[in-house]
């Protein structure tokens, strides 16, 4: 088998009550911990009995619930962690969620019949005796795995099929974290700010003439068409097409080509050396494993002693404690945001060739109507 070497994710182990989900999801830990991977086990019982019965148990108390146990799963599983958990929670809402939020995620469905289950049920929780039980839920469609656990299908044998799925397949999926949707309806609206940004302007003052520019995350074209404007020959990048669209019908100039893509984009750009890549506003929307590829691909395509600008929102910044908590960094507020600690933000810069030439962290550097959030500038060159 096949196996990654990145072992972090989330599998979902689901079913109706009396499928055998805390039974397969205990083998499956045990099974990929004698494996070596770093394995946690969380079961949807002890979860609501741990968060003291806070929640009640009509339909949208329960999809609430369900969304904190896989937030809960979301960041243990950002720190290195495989997250096995057993829970009904057979929600459409909550699906959606996870398979959006959570990369190498993988919901395995264990089918029985109810007669099965019923016999099963009638020698421990008695809940079949609601009429209504199995109306609650809404068994899945479109399982990523789903596993016949009766008859001569033994938990084990059950947990290692989940297993090979999750190694060989699950590990491959990514979770665009509802950045598409999110930028595309916004860029499409036109409410972004149409001046260029404070730090376009202070970049423009520290980067010579007539120099080649890339700039990544580019948005509506605003900084892309000041550079243009004072002079310098620029390529922009969006992983928004309804952004690329925008600035091609508003911010045509001979001087700036604009492309749309993800970050990963640019390591296909070949040919092209830049004296200077620019990113405002853009890391802080890109994942960690992004970000790195990012960087690589700068370092790639800078010119010997080029320069690199950035500016991000902080971890200090106040809606870093807001919204749904998704890893110690990743928050969802509105939409996606990863606030950047900066240390660790330089490490990733040296460690891929880059000299830091002057790090900024502080509030009033990026003002815009009432807001005023704590920023990172940072200006490094290329070594």
């Amino acid at each position: 088998m096949k196996k990654n070497k990145n072992t972090s994710g989330v599998v979902w182990v689901t079913g109706y009550s009396a499928s055998g989900k805390t039974s397969v999801g205990r083998k499956l830990k045990d099974s990929l911990l004698a494996d070596g991977v770093p394995t946690i086990f969380l079961d949807g019982d002890d979860l609501r009995s741990i968060f003291a019965s806070r929640w009640g148990y009509e339909r949208e108390e329960r999809i609430e619930l369900a969304k904190v146990y896989f937030r809960l799963c979301s960041h243990l599983a950002s720190q290195g962690f495989t997250v096995v958990i057993s829970a009904v929670a057979m929600y459409k809402e909550v699906r959606l969620w996870l398979k959006e939020n959570v990369p190498h995620a993988v919901e395995a469905y264990l089918d029985v019949p109810e007669d099965e289950r019923r016999i099963r049920d009638s020698q421990t929780k008695h809940l079949y005796n609601n009429q209504d039980f199995q109306k609650m839920y809404e068994a899945p469609q479109a399982a990523d795995i789903v596993v016949h656990n009766y008859g001569e299908i033994a938990p084990e044998h059950a947990a290692q099929q989940i297993k090979e799925y999750f190694l060989t397949v699950g590990l491959n999926r990514s979770a665009d974290r509802g950045k598409k949707k999110h930028w595309d309806t916004f860029y499409k609206s036109a409410v972004a700010p149409s001046k260029p940004s404070p730090f376009a302007e202070h970049v423009a003052d520290r980067i010579g003439e007539q120099v080649t520019v890339l700039e990544v995350g580019c948005g509506n074209g605003r900084d892309a068409s000041l550079f243009g404007d004072i002079g310098h020959s620029v390529v922009a990048l969006d992983a928004s097409e309804k952004a690329i669209q925008f600035c091609q019908k508003n911010c045509q100039r001979p001087s700036i080509k604009f492309i749309w893509g993800t970050a990963d984009k640019l390591a296909q750009i070949e040919g092209e050396k830049f004296d200077v890549v620019y990113s405002r506003f853009c890391i802080h929307a890109m994942t960690r494993r992004e970000e790195a590829n990012f960087m690589e691909a700068a370092s790639k395509l800078i010119k010997p002693d080029g320069k690199i600008f950035i500016e991000c929102r902080s971890i200090h910044d106040a809606l870093a404690r807001e919204g749904e908590v998704i890893s110690l960094t990743e928050r969802i507020h509105g939409h996606y945001r990863r606030f950047i600690v900066l240390d660790e933000l330089k490490k990733t810069m040296i460690s891929t060739g880059f000299d830091i030439l002057e790090a900024v962290e502080s509030k009033g550097l990026a003002k815009f109507g009432d807001e005023d959030p704590v920023v990172i500038r940072i200006e490094a060159r290329l070594v």
